[in-house]
Protein backbone atom coordinates (compact mmCIF):
# COMPACT_ATOMS: atom_id res chain seq x y z
CA UNK A 1 0.00 0.00 0.00
CA UNK A 2 1.80 3.58 -1.05
CA UNK A 3 2.07 5.56 1.83
CA UNK A 4 -0.01 9.01 0.94
CA UNK A 5 0.69 12.52 2.73
CA UNK A 6 0.54 16.32 2.55
CA UNK A 7 3.60 18.77 3.12
CA UNK A 8 4.64 22.15 2.38
CA UNK A 9 7.52 23.25 1.26
CA UNK A 10 8.38 26.39 0.53
CA UNK A 11 5.20 28.13 -0.11
CA UNK A 12 3.62 24.98 -2.08
CA UNK A 13 1.82 22.39 -0.91
CA UNK A 14 2.45 18.66 -2.36
CA UNK A 15 0.97 15.35 -2.48
CA UNK A 16 3.71 13.11 -1.36
CA UNK A 17 3.89 9.26 -1.95
CA UNK A 18 7.00 7.31 -0.69
CA UNK A 19 8.61 5.03 -2.65
CA UNK A 20 10.93 2.15 -2.67
CA UNK A 21 13.04 2.97 -5.48
CA UNK A 22 15.59 5.51 -5.07
CA UNK A 23 13.95 7.31 -8.49
CA UNK A 24 11.64 10.64 -7.71
CA UNK A 25 9.00 12.44 -9.69
CA UNK A 26 7.73 15.62 -9.48
CA UNK A 27 4.55 15.62 -10.84
CA UNK A 28 2.52 18.64 -12.18
CA UNK A 29 -1.03 18.59 -12.51
CA UNK A 30 -3.22 19.46 -15.59
CA UNK A 31 -5.33 22.86 -16.22
CA UNK A 32 -7.85 21.25 -13.70
CA UNK A 33 -5.68 21.76 -10.35
CA UNK A 34 -4.23 19.00 -8.11
CA UNK A 35 -7.93 16.58 -8.95
CA UNK A 36 -8.16 12.79 -8.00
CA UNK A 37 -6.53 12.19 -11.36
CA UNK A 38 -3.40 13.69 -10.48
CA UNK A 39 -3.28 12.07 -7.13
CA UNK A 40 -4.23 8.58 -8.75
CA UNK A 41 -0.69 8.84 -11.35
CA UNK A 42 1.26 9.94 -8.24
CA UNK A 43 -0.48 7.00 -6.26
CA UNK A 44 0.13 4.41 -9.36
CA UNK A 45 4.26 6.08 -9.74
CA UNK A 46 4.47 5.10 -5.87
CA UNK A 47 2.76 1.62 -6.02
CA UNK A 48 5.79 0.86 -8.80
CA UNK A 49 7.82 2.43 -6.47
CA UNK A 50 8.84 5.34 -7.37
CA UNK A 51 9.06 8.22 -4.54
CA UNK A 52 5.70 10.73 -6.18
CA UNK A 53 5.33 14.69 -5.36
CA UNK A 54 2.67 16.32 -6.95
CA UNK A 55 2.67 19.41 -6.46
CA UNK A 56 -0.58 21.67 -6.53
CA UNK A 57 0.18 25.04 -8.21
CA UNK A 58 -3.39 26.25 -7.92
CA UNK A 59 -3.26 26.46 -4.53
CA UNK A 60 -6.18 24.46 -3.78
CA UNK A 61 -8.05 25.83 -6.57
CA UNK A 62 -10.24 23.28 -8.27
CA UNK A 63 -11.49 24.66 -12.15
CA UNK A 64 -14.90 23.25 -12.61
CA UNK A 65 -14.13 24.29 -16.58
CA UNK A 66 -10.76 24.75 -19.05
CA UNK A 67 -12.07 27.89 -19.21
CA UNK A 68 -11.86 28.90 -15.49
CA UNK A 69 -8.73 26.68 -15.06
CA UNK A 70 -6.67 29.46 -17.93
CA UNK A 71 -7.76 32.04 -16.16
CA UNK A 72 -5.83 30.60 -12.73
CA UNK A 73 -3.14 29.65 -15.15
CA UNK A 74 -3.00 33.53 -16.80
CA UNK A 75 -2.03 34.29 -13.60
CA UNK A 76 0.86 32.08 -12.86
CA UNK A 77 4.34 33.14 -13.54
CA UNK A 78 7.21 31.16 -15.27
CA UNK A 79 9.17 32.29 -11.87
CA UNK A 80 6.69 30.71 -9.51
CA UNK A 81 6.09 27.48 -11.26
CA UNK A 82 9.84 27.05 -11.51
CA UNK A 83 10.26 27.83 -7.49
CA UNK A 84 7.32 25.43 -7.02
CA UNK A 85 9.43 22.83 -8.92
CA UNK A 86 12.54 23.19 -7.58
CA UNK A 87 10.64 23.24 -4.03
CA UNK A 88 9.37 20.13 -4.87
CA UNK A 89 12.89 18.61 -5.75
CA UNK A 90 13.97 19.82 -2.42
CA UNK A 91 11.61 17.91 -0.38
CA UNK A 92 12.00 14.34 -2.34
CA UNK A 93 16.05 14.98 -2.01
CA UNK A 94 15.48 15.66 1.80
CA UNK A 95 13.49 12.71 1.74
CA UNK A 96 15.49 10.45 -0.28
CA UNK A 97 19.04 9.05 -0.43
CA UNK A 98 21.88 11.74 -1.33
CA UNK A 99 22.48 9.97 -5.14
CA UNK A 100 18.75 9.59 -5.80
CA UNK A 101 17.85 10.28 -9.49
CA UNK A 102 14.55 13.26 -9.39
CA UNK A 103 12.94 14.12 -12.34
CA UNK A 104 9.82 15.67 -13.36
CA UNK A 105 6.73 14.77 -15.06
CA UNK A 106 3.10 16.36 -16.12
CA UNK A 107 -0.10 16.06 -18.57
CA UNK A 108 -0.92 18.88 -21.06
CA UNK A 109 -0.09 22.15 -19.56
CA UNK A 110 1.72 20.11 -16.50
CA UNK A 111 3.58 18.53 -19.36
CA UNK A 112 4.90 21.61 -20.25
CA UNK A 113 5.53 23.43 -16.86
CA UNK A 114 7.55 19.94 -16.29
CA UNK A 115 9.20 20.34 -19.43
CA UNK A 116 10.18 23.76 -18.41
CA UNK A 117 11.49 22.43 -15.28
CA UNK A 118 13.78 19.94 -16.88
CA UNK A 119 15.18 22.92 -18.99
CA UNK A 120 15.74 25.25 -15.86
CA UNK A 121 16.45 22.85 -12.97
CA UNK A 122 18.48 19.83 -11.70
CA UNK A 123 16.26 16.99 -13.16
CA UNK A 124 17.43 14.20 -13.97
CA UNK A 125 14.73 13.69 -16.55
CA UNK A 126 11.47 14.81 -17.96
CA UNK A 127 8.25 12.49 -19.00
CA UNK A 128 5.96 15.19 -20.55
CA UNK A 129 2.59 13.75 -21.94
CA UNK A 130 1.65 16.32 -24.53
CA UNK A 131 2.81 20.01 -23.19
CA UNK A 132 4.58 22.46 -25.02
CA UNK A 133 7.16 25.65 -23.75
CA UNK A 134 6.81 28.66 -25.09
CA UNK A 135 10.67 28.84 -26.45
CA UNK A 136 11.72 25.55 -27.84
CA UNK A 137 15.42 26.51 -27.28
CA UNK A 138 15.33 26.00 -23.81
CA UNK A 139 15.76 22.68 -24.09
CA UNK A 140 19.48 23.72 -24.21
CA UNK A 141 19.32 23.29 -20.77
CA UNK A 142 17.79 19.59 -19.95
CA UNK A 143 20.26 17.66 -18.65
CA UNK A 144 18.60 14.42 -18.86
CA UNK A 145 16.46 12.88 -21.48
CA UNK A 146 13.32 13.67 -21.89
CA UNK A 147 10.44 11.15 -22.72
CA UNK A 148 7.43 13.07 -24.58
CA UNK A 149 4.18 11.60 -25.59
CA UNK A 150 1.85 12.69 -28.56
CA UNK A 151 -1.31 12.27 -29.94
CA UNK A 152 -1.87 12.53 -33.74
CA UNK A 153 -4.84 14.07 -33.45
CA UNK A 154 -3.13 16.96 -31.27
CA UNK A 155 -3.48 20.11 -33.57
CA UNK A 156 -1.57 22.15 -31.51
CA UNK A 157 1.00 20.67 -29.29
CA UNK A 158 2.27 18.02 -32.04
CA UNK A 159 3.03 20.39 -34.85
CA UNK A 160 4.50 22.41 -32.61
CA UNK A 161 6.98 19.32 -31.31
CA UNK A 162 7.93 18.19 -34.65
CA UNK A 163 8.52 21.62 -36.15
CA UNK A 164 10.21 23.82 -32.85
CA UNK A 165 11.07 21.13 -30.13
CA UNK A 166 12.92 18.68 -32.09
CA UNK A 167 15.26 20.22 -34.38
CA UNK A 168 16.37 22.59 -31.19
CA UNK A 169 16.98 19.28 -29.66
CA UNK A 170 18.64 18.26 -32.56
CA UNK A 171 20.86 20.97 -32.35
CA UNK A 172 21.27 21.34 -29.08
CA UNK A 173 22.12 17.12 -28.81
CA UNK A 174 19.70 16.37 -26.47
CA UNK A 175 17.82 13.19 -25.97
CA UNK A 176 14.21 12.99 -26.38
CA UNK A 177 12.38 9.77 -27.21
CA UNK A 178 9.31 10.42 -28.97
CA UNK A 179 5.98 8.18 -28.82
CA UNK A 180 3.02 9.42 -31.35
CA UNK A 181 -0.08 7.26 -31.17
CA UNK A 182 -2.35 7.26 -33.54
CA UNK A 183 -6.25 8.33 -33.76
CA UNK A 184 -5.22 9.77 -30.20
CA UNK A 185 -6.57 13.27 -29.42
CA UNK A 186 -4.75 15.77 -26.99
CA UNK A 187 -4.95 14.57 -23.56
CA UNK A 188 -5.57 10.84 -24.39
CA UNK A 189 -4.28 9.48 -21.12
CA UNK A 190 -6.92 11.32 -18.93
CA UNK A 191 -9.87 8.61 -17.79
CA UNK A 192 -13.62 9.67 -18.52
CA UNK A 193 -13.35 12.49 -21.35
CA UNK A 194 -13.84 12.31 -24.46
CA UNK A 195 -10.84 12.09 -26.01
CA UNK A 196 -9.56 9.29 -23.77
CA UNK A 197 -7.95 6.98 -26.25
CA UNK A 198 -7.54 3.72 -23.83
CA UNK A 199 -4.65 1.97 -25.96
CA UNK A 200 -2.83 4.85 -26.14
CA UNK A 201 -2.83 5.42 -22.46
CA UNK A 202 -2.26 1.76 -21.92
CA UNK A 203 0.73 1.64 -23.92
CA UNK A 204 2.02 5.54 -22.78
CA UNK A 205 2.09 3.98 -19.36
CA UNK A 206 4.32 0.74 -19.52
CA UNK A 207 6.18 3.01 -21.74
CA UNK A 208 6.48 5.62 -18.82
CA UNK A 209 7.18 3.10 -16.31
CA UNK A 210 10.25 1.42 -18.73
CA UNK A 211 11.20 4.24 -19.15
CA UNK A 212 11.85 5.26 -15.70
CA UNK A 213 13.38 1.59 -15.20
CA UNK A 214 16.67 3.10 -16.46
CA UNK A 215 16.83 5.56 -13.38
CA UNK A 216 17.30 2.63 -10.77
Amino acid sequence: MAHRSKTKMGEWDFLLYSGTANVGVILVHEIYGLDDYADSVARRLSEEGYWAAAVDLFRGKRPSSVEEGLKIRSELKEKEVLDALQSGLALLKGKMHADARIGSMGFCMGGGFALLGACNLDFAFCIDYYGMIENAEQVKGARGPIELMLGSEDERVTPWAFQYLLPAATKHKKRIDVHLYPNARHAFHRPNWEGHNADAARDAWQKTLLFLSQFK
